[in-house]
């Protein structure tokens, strides 16, 4: 059986008019959420490498938006540096299951190709909706624990077979020509996770390059390019040559009875989300019990085994962060701001505060464990137990489901808060305003080019 195939005939079949209400409205809630994030990041150092690069090196007569810039350029182009923004504060949104990123690809692919074609509305959605399906679905087979020990950043690799399906969905291609697209798109597939060694910007480049590649396989495709027959589940297929231990079945596991979309979280910390349950416990902690960093003299965190990966290990450069990038994956500094300011956002994932070292006196009191336990209900749950102990006591707590999570999610009210928090210092007020009303009535446009050209501004 090719379940590539399958899986095509399944996306193909994805329109407006079959999805649910909540499917629908998950893909307005997510693009006004990347919108967010990715305005915010204009500002970030590694955003203007972008912009820099975009100005001297690509064309600039072409019809699509490069958010932040007075910019245009081909869709590929666009989406590169769309995607690469988004994922430069670390807060773009997230799965549980798959343990990946799926707007900062799918997004940029989605939103260059809507540009380009002045797309109705309602076929950006069914192509948004396509897209996490894919990235998840993906995510979810290739199986994060062998994926992420393999070297791999899902985010990267799952994301460039959902960029090559949004665009196929927005050029109207063939049942033929989209299984094509993702074939294509399968030996574009990359992604290391080595950027950890030195706080490298390349995972920040990672969803912009999949969202590139996968507008290049779907035109291709259209070119009459051939690509594998079964990229997914061949013999020497992405399942087989990325894990040790996927399960293919996964992907078409309930299909159609449950939309993707409507699993994925929101990140309200500027940090991995292996982090996030631990700071809302922390957070938590300490204002019911009015804690302060003096009084504490040893805080223990256990989170899901996994974990120890990513935000644990080695225990003396997570307690030692040189930069951000550094810092979103130290657990031990999560914590620390935690309890020092109440809050993990931006302000507390940025250089300034990092060269601070206001942190450095309390991180040593950090000990952080992978709980083998907890791994039994990874990725189901993202879970984290705090316990801080001071000189008046011993305080706590235990947090199942962090914050944004889909089972613990934001509201519509408190992801526009979000927004206008995220976009604060980079529009005004009152284009912040335009671009909600945009993206809340977005069935009602006529054309999403009405949304997107909002986002053409120098920074």
């Amino acid at each position: 059986m090719n379940i590539s195939r399958e899986f095509v005939d399944h996306l193909y079949k994805i329109k407006y008019e079959i999805l649910p209400e909540a499917a629908r409205d998950r893909a307005k809630y997510f693009l006004l959420d990347f919108l967010g994030v990715t305005i915010c990041g204009t500002s970030a150092d590694s955003s203007k490498v972008f912009y820099n690069f975009i100005s001297k090196n690509a064309s600039h007569d072409g019809p699509c938006t490069i958010i932040g810039s007075s910019l245009k350029t081909s869709p590929a182009d666009a989406a590169l540096v769309n995607g690469g923004i988004a994922h430069a504060i670390e807060m773009d949104d997230v799965t549980t299951r798959s343990s990946l990123h799926p707007g900062v690809s799918v997004m940029p692919s989605s939103l260059a190709m809507s540009e380009l074609h002045s797309t109705n509305p309602k076929h950006l959605i069914e192509a948004i909706v396509a897209g996490y399906e894919v990235t998840n679905r993906i995510g979810n087979a290739v199986n994060a624990k062998s994926h992420y020990a393999r070297g791999f950043h899902p985010t990267a690799t799952c994301g460039t077979f959902a960029s090559s399906i949004t665009a196929s969905k927005l050029l109207g291609q063939s049942i033929d020509v989209m299984a094509n697209a993702l074939a294509i798109a399968g030996s574009q597939a990359s992604g290391s996770m080595q950027y950890l060694d030195n706080g490298a910007w390349t995972k920040r480049f990672h969803p912009g390059w999949s969202a590139h590649s996968g507008i290049y396989a779907a035109y291709l495709a259209e070119n009459g390019f051939i690509g594998p027959s079964d990229i997914l589940g061949g013999e020497s297929g992405f399942f087989a040559a990325y894990s040790d231990d996927a399960t293919p079945e996964f992907l078409t596991e309930k299909i159609g009875e449950y939309w993707e979309i409507c699993e994925t979280g929101i990140k309200p910390y500027a940090c991995c989300r292996f982090n996030h349950a631990s700071v809302d416990a922390t957070i938590n902690l300490c204002k019911e019990n009015n804690l302060f960093a003096e009084e504490i003299d040893k805080v223990e965190v256990r989170v899901p085994k996994t974990s120890e990966l990513l935000v644990i290990n080695p225990e003396d450069k997570k307690r030692n962060p040189k930069n951000i990038v550094d810092a979103q994956f130290s657990l031990h500094y999560a914590v620390a701001v935690s309890i020092l300011k109440r809050s993990a956002g931006l302000d507390e994932f940025s250089d300034e505060y990092i060269s601070s070292k206001d942190f450095e006196p309390l991180i040593h009191k950090i000990f952080c464990f992978g709980d083998e336990e907890m791994d039994k209900e990874f990725p189901e749950k993202w879970q984290a137990n705090v316990k801080i102990i001071t000189k008046k006591g011993n305080y706590e707590t235990h947090q199942s489901y962090p914050k944004g999570d889909p089972k613990n999610p934001l509201t519509w009210d408190e992801l526009i808060e979000r927004f206008h928090l995220m976009t604060s210092k980079v529009i005004s007020r009152e284009k912040s305003n335009e671009i909600v009303e945009k993206v809340t009535s977005l069935e009602s446009l006529g054309s999403t080019t009405e949304l997107i050209e909002l986002c053409s501004f120098e920074c």
